[in-house]
Order: C-alpha cells, then sequence, then structure tokens
C-alpha cells in the first residue's frame, strides 16, 4: 500500500472567541498524516446520493483512533474538505488503516494559529 500523494492536515473546528463574546470558529491543527487516495465507488456514491449528501475524496492514512466524522481536512492544494464518515480497515497486506470520505467545502474555515505562531492552512 503506497500513501504517497500528499500529507494532509487533520483539524477541529473550535471557538476561539473570548467568554462572552460571539461566537468565531476556526480550524485547530489536530495531526497531520500521510494519504493516499482511494477510488471512490459506485456503491458509495449511489448511498451518498441516497441521503442527499456528495462525496469528493475518499482518502487512505495509517490508523488513527482520534479521528471522527465532522473533523476537517486540508490537502496540498489548500483545499478543505470535512470528513463524512471514517471507516477502520486492514488493508490487503493485514495493515491497520484508516478510510476517511471527504466532501469539499463551498466556504472555508480560517486556520487558527498554532503554537509557533504561523497557521497551517
Amino acid at each position: 500500500m503506497l500513501l504517497d500523494d500528499g500529507i494532509l492536515e487533520l483539524y477541529t473546528l473550535q471557538n476561539v472567541a473570548d467568554n462572552g463574546r460571539m461566537p468565531v470558529y476556526k480550524l485547530v491543527l489536530s495531526d497531520k498524516a500521510y494519504y493516499g487516495e482511494r477510488t471512490v465507488g459506485y456503491n458509495r456514491l449511489y448511498a451518498a446520493k441516497g441521503v442527499n449528501q456528495q462525496i469528493d475524496k475518499l482518502i487512505r492514512i495509517w490508523r488513527n483512533d482520534t479521528v471522527e466524522v465532522n473533523f476537517y481536512v486540508i490537502l496540498e492544494d489548500k483545499k478543505q474538505y470535512r470528513v463524512d464518515a471514517v471507516q477502520h480497515l486492514l488493508d490487503d497486506d493485514g495493515l491497520k488503516v484508516t478510510d476517511l470520505t471527504l466532501s469539499r467545502l463551498e466556504k472555508f474555515y480560517d486556520v487558527a494559529e498554532n503554537e509557533d505562531g504561523d497557521s497551517s492552512g
């Protein structure tokens, strides 16, 4: 299995406003991972259309038990995606992997600065 399509960044969406202020939601970096793009099969596409969802990408990373639905992903092309499904699997070689079903965001969120003072997205 090759995970050579690039490095993705996993984010959570958090309210970064001070207490008592209007909410300000930004993406906060949670993790980084190498990924490989997968083919979105007809069954997955058909099931998504049945519940009025759009699937834009299917990617595979090494097993990550912390990633959940409604995490956010930024790929190297700087496009933002929402994680709509998480599947923990064994690949053909018996290695632990996680498949993430992604839908592209129409409106991007701002990325919060990390401890180093720079924003990754």
